[in-house]
């Protein structure tokens, strides 16, 4: 009989972050969070409210601008306690449960900090659609081909000819000057004016045309689009009201 009997062996110890380390950590979190949280704020209630945004200027250009650097530091920090557990595991150390959801929620933070332009838009389209700005989103998700957000709007009950507040440009004009035939054909078949005029008497198929979208121009040509071109004198007056609309916004605010 083994009087001594077999020593049991004992668990690996559990690796851990130093205190200091831990904190700082959580420092940089809690600063990325607040800078996506601020700019998904920007891309929906101020969006709705105030029209399309250059997301993160005014943040930049403001005493938040520290926020910036934030996801960078926390992506240094990330990178090297992955680098860090990768060994200890090698090493054959236990790392925490704890630190492996801490470095998933790091990931799902980037994740939702990263989510493409338009997301957003199409999370909350009914209430984009229904904002007074529902022309100027129509007009910016035209220029950017997002045929998936201009269906939405006009599905959600926006007009195929809302116009943006500055050029009065409808999507039309836009998906024109984009070359996008898809949308094009689709706002057409929703009763888009396929000879709407801009602030500067530009129609769509003028748009076209002067961006060398010869594709679009042959479809708008098809749909019963004219080129219709604004004169000089349109075009002087049409950049002197947009200054004044803008230094009458000023004086509203």
């Amino acid at each position: 009989m083994n009087m001594h009997g077999d020593k049991a062996e004992s668990p690996a110890p559990v690796a851990r972050l130093p205190f200091w380390a831990r904190i700082v950590g959580l420092m940089f979190f809690i600063g990325t969070a607040m800078l996506f949280a601020r700019l998904i704020w920007e891309q929906t209630v101020w969006t709705w409210e105030r029209g399309p945004q250059m997301v993160g200027f005014s943040l930049a250009h403001g005493g938040g601008a520290l926020l910036l650097f934030f996801p960078i530091l926390l992506f240094a920090w990330t990178a090297g306690v992955i680098v860090l557990s990768v060994w200890q595991w090698i090493k054959k150390r236990n790392v925490s449960r704890t630190r492996w959801a801490v470095l998933g929620l790091i990931v799902l933070l980037f994740v939702l900090g990263g989510l493409p332009e338009g997301f957003w838009e199409r999370v909350f389209i009914g209430r984009m659609a229904a904002s007074p700005h529902a022309g100027d989103l129509m007009l910016y998700a035209a220029y950017r081909g997002d045929f998936v957000v201009i269906l939405g709007f006009v599905s959600h009950g926006a007009s195929a000819n809302a116009t943006d507040q500055a050029y009065w440009r409808t999507a039309l004009h836009g998906a024109a000057a984009k070359g996008d035939i898809r949308t094009l054909r689709y706002l057409a078949s929703k009763g888009g004016n396929v000879n709407a005029v801009d602030r500067s008497g530009d129609s769509p198929l003028e748009l076209a045309i002067s961006n060398h979208q010869d594709a679009a121009a042959k479809v708008l040509s098809e749909l019963g689009a004219k080129r219709l071109r604004g004169d000089e004198a349109q075009r002087q007056k049409a950049i002197h009201d947009q200054v004044q609309d803008v230094i009458d916004g000023q004086r509203g605010h």
